[in-house]
């Protein structure tokens, strides 16, 4: 019966370390996003390849945020290319961004 009591905590612990990891990174990418969209390429890809790098620590991958993963990676792709238009990745990122966070409060 401890044992059982124990594991239903972890579980319980676990979902809302998840949660709340959802709840503080999706607001910081839409954060990210809005300033690098801003900077110039060099920082703006520098804030992009930083971001993707922060994203790798939960492995939990919801579908509102690996959308938004890929979108980013998309970007920072995109970014790589100096002569590519940006603004379609962009606001698909931001969009995607933008849903996460909505999942993330509801």
């Amino acid at each position: 019966m401890a044992e059982q009591f124990f594991q239903a905590v972890l579980m319980t612990t676990f979902a809302w370390e998840v949660s709340m990891s959802e709840y503080v990174e999706a607001p910081y990418a839409k954060l990210v996003l809005r300033e690098a969209r801003f900077a110039e390429e060099d920082v703006a890809s520098k804030l992009i390849n930083e971001l993707l790098h922060d994203l790798k620590s939960l492995q939990n991958l919801n579908s509102a945020r690996a959308q938004a993963v890929t979108s980013i990676r998309q970007l920072s792709l995109s970014l790589d290319r100096p002569q590519s238009r940006h603004a379609r990745e962009w606001e698909a990122a931001s969009q995607a961004a933008e849903a996460w966070c909505r999942n993330a409060f509801h």
